[in-house]
């Protein structure tokens, strides 16, 4: 099913954007990502970072407990870390022409970008393909605390007076899923690039 079949059956009024996988895919070795990670968080939580098992689907969680644990210096090391990595092993990018297109030319709706990215490395894309004014807001893992599947993001983007029901949550991983769930509002799962 298309966003806009979904958007025709559950009709919503603001429209919340994951990034990468979404919108576009970032090529990125995020398998290497994913060990230097560890072992930077080790550096300074080694307990931490053999506590929760190194696997794909667990990095985020790890980033949030360190956070949760040390707070303010943690964030800092890796908002630095991840700001480095994804700006210097970004070769490029493969855009999702769908849902740039839907974005730019659906005008009934406001939006909203909620990645766990680095806002560098994500800045040249949005700008590129056109973007960046498309979005009321923008968060990275800049200008949050915890990235998703918390649902902290969702506390800045959610407006006084408005209906849950009128948010969707647009992602392709099980992050973006759990994040749309725990803030208790629906998730469309784009699968553009589980088909290419």
């Amino acid at each position: 099913m298309t966003l806009e079949s979904y958007l025709s059956l559950n009709p919503k009024k603001y429209l919340i954007f994951d990034l990468d996988g979404t919108i576009a895919k970032l090529n990125m070795d995020w398998n290497g990502y994913r060990r230097t990670f560890w072992n930077m968080i080790a550096s300074f939580d080694k307990p931490l970072s053999i506590e929760i098992a190194f696997a794909p689907k667990t990095s985020f969680r790890l980033g949030n407990e360190a956070i949760r644990r040390h707070g303010k210096k943690a964030k800092q090391i890796i908002n630095d870390f991840v700001e480095k990595w994804e700006t210097t092993h970004l070769p490029g990018y493969t855009p999702n022409p769908d849902l740039i297109n839907f974005i730019k030319t659906q005008k009934q709706y406001e939006y909203f970008l909620w990645s766990n990215q680095s806002r560098k490395a994500i800045e040249d894309l949005l700008v590129k393909e056109g973007l960046k004014e498309c979005f009321k807001l923008i968060l990275t893992r800049d200008n949050l605390t915890y990235v998703k599947p918390d649902p902290q993001g969702f506390d800045l983007i959610f407006k006084t007076g408005t209906n849950k029901k009128d948010y969707l949550l647009i992602g392709d991983l099980w992050a973006d899923r759990q994040a749309a769930k725990a803030a208790g509002i629906d998730f469309f799962l784009e699968k553009y690039f589980k088909k290419v």
